[in-house]
Order: C-alpha cells, then structure tokens, then sequence
C-alpha cells in the first residue's frame, strides 16, 4: 500500500466514526496524514510542506499495521491524537504532551514568531511572562523569538509544570524559562516587558456542549465561569501591577470576546488579525490597562463583590 492510500483509507476511517477534531489537528485528513508519519518512521516536520509528503511511499508491513492500532485507538477510546502520540506542534516547534497539560494550539502562534510587531518593539522585550503556561509551549516560542529576553512560565497545575520543564530541557533553554507555580500572580513579583496568556475562557454551557474528546483535557484549562470572563477580567485588574512602564499584555479570549468588548466597550482593544477570527486575541498597553482599572473594579464588584481588591 502507498502511503497516500493508507492516508485516504485511515481519513475515511476516521471520518466514519463521527469523531471530533481542533486539538492540533483540523480535520481527519490532517490526523490521517500524522498516524501515516507516524507509523512509518518519517520525519513529521518534512510535511508541513505538502510539497514533501511522499505521496508514492510504499508502506512497510509493521507500517499498515501500527496505521491501524493507532487508528483503533483514536477512535475506540476518543482520546487526542496528540495524546496517543505523545507529541504536538505549535508555530512550527514539536512538544512533548500528554494528559496531564492541555494540547498545545492558539492563536498566538501565528504572531509570536513574528514578535506581536509592529506594536511590540523587539529590542525592548528583556522579560517574558507567559500566564498559563501549560505545556510551556508559548513560553518557549517567545524564548526563540525573543532571544534576549528572560521568560518566566507560570501555571497552577503542578502537572502542567511537570510537562514545561521536560519541554523546556528538550529546547536546552533552562538559564531563558524558570518555572512558576502559582494562581494567576501569585508567587510573581517581578514586571515584564511582555505578558502573553492564553487562559480559561470556556463558558459553562460551551464546557457542558464540549465533545469527548476536549474532555479528555484537564478542565482547568476550559472552565471560565458563566460567560467565560472570570479569569480574564481578574487578570487584568492585576495585570497593571506587573508590566513595566511601557509594557504589553496580549491575552487569547476567543469565545468571550464578544462579552468582553460588551463589558468594557470602551477599553481601546487592539484586536490581532489570525486566519479564522479578527476578534480572538487582544492586546492592550501598561496605561490602557492602568485606566481601565476602575471600569474593571466596578464590573468585578457587580459579579462577583467578594473577589475584588482595592489595592
């Protein structure tokens, strides 16, 4: 069998079973045409050019027969690809994964590489602070974008942390990226030049509507209340706190945003263009987040009285 054969046949599989995609992977024929990489041995990285698939390959016996092991898990158990494989892929770098981190995917990897410019001035990012690290995967494509910068990657999963320090000695970047264990801020005391964050930001009845295998996924990375803001809106309260004087926060809200620009239509979002949405990734600067504060306050109070600090 040719290797684009077992890629339609494994495609058609997939398909068939009704599974469900968007965890590295956008649709079946991109999964079918990873487990064929896979389970031949060939280098993943060659086919992010499709001119490079070896489309006329012709397939080993032990190849046909790991296609299909790793297509009958895919699809009896609806764990991640990512997850069977132990690999993902974010702006073009591979990372360990497994399922103690959610699988790396975000906006923000069409804009890191390119340094958030023009409204990020490269040569005065010295200190990175990625909220939410996860995996470490954000964290270490600033490292490389960055190189003169330090970055600090900060999570509240022990677990997740676990993932980003095997990630970040598999990229040798041990004296760049330390490690912070902590709820939003806490345990931070530096300010940064640049705050990345890709947080929770799922809504409690688009986390009930979620597919199996998006459950597969620690929920603390989904969960964000009933609308989706409550990690984002307290995050930025306290965000003021830890940028430098001409600092700037760029935070992925995705499917809040519409309630964000809602609840403070009158914060000057600059929203990053991606390929799919105009209004998934926001950036804001040290004295817009500065102003808005007691907008934020304010908003805070109405939801939750309780959480808000006044310092």
């Amino acid at each position: 069998m040719r290797f684009s054969e077992a890629v339609v046949r494994t495609a058609r599989q997939l398909e068939a079973a009704g599974l469900s995609y968007g965890q590295g992977f956008q649709d079946a024929d991109d999964e079918a045409l990873r487990i064929a990489y896979a389970a031949s041995g060939l280098e993943f990285s060659a086919c992010l050019s499709d001119d490079n698939i070896p489309h006329e390959l012709l397939l080993t016996d032990d190849a046909i027969s790991i296609i299909a092991t790793i297509t009958h898990e895919r699809i009896a158990s609806r764990q991640p690809l990512a997850y069977i494989l132990k690999e993902a892929w974010f702006s073009g770098n591979r990372f360990y994964i497994d399922e103690r981190a959610i699988i790396p995917r975000s906006y923000f990897s069409e804009w890191i590489p390119d340094q958030f410019q023009p409204w990020v001035d490269p040569v005065q990012v010295r200190t990175i602070l990625d909220m939410c690290c996860g995996s470490g995967c954000m964290g270490i494509c600033c490292a490389l974008a960055f190189p003169d910068a330090v970055v600090l990657a900060s999570d509240n999963s022990s677990d997740a942390l676990d993932v980003a320090s095997r990630n970040i000695s598999d990229y040798g970047l041990q004296q760049r990226i330390r490690l912070n264990h902590g709820n939003m801020f806490e345990g931070i005391e530096e300010r940064f030049d640049l705050i990345v964050c890709n947080p929770p930001y799922v809504s409690a009845d688009r986390f009930m509507a979620l597919p199996p295998e998006y459950c597969k996924e620690p929920d603390v990375a989904f969960r964000a209340g009933a609308d989706g803001l409550d990690f984002i809106l307290e995050m930025l309260l306290e965000s003021g706190k830890y940028l430098t004087a001409n600092g700037i926060i760029v935070v992925e809200s995705g499917t809040a945003s519409a309630k964000l620009e809602e609840f403070l239509d009158d914060v000057p979002f600059v929203w990053l263009s991606t390929e799919f949405d105009e209004k998934v990734l926001f950036l804001l600067e040290a004295d817009q987040i500065r102003t808005a504060r007691n907008k934020i306050i304010r908003l805070l109070e109405i939801r939750n009285p309780a959480s808000v600090s006044s310092d």
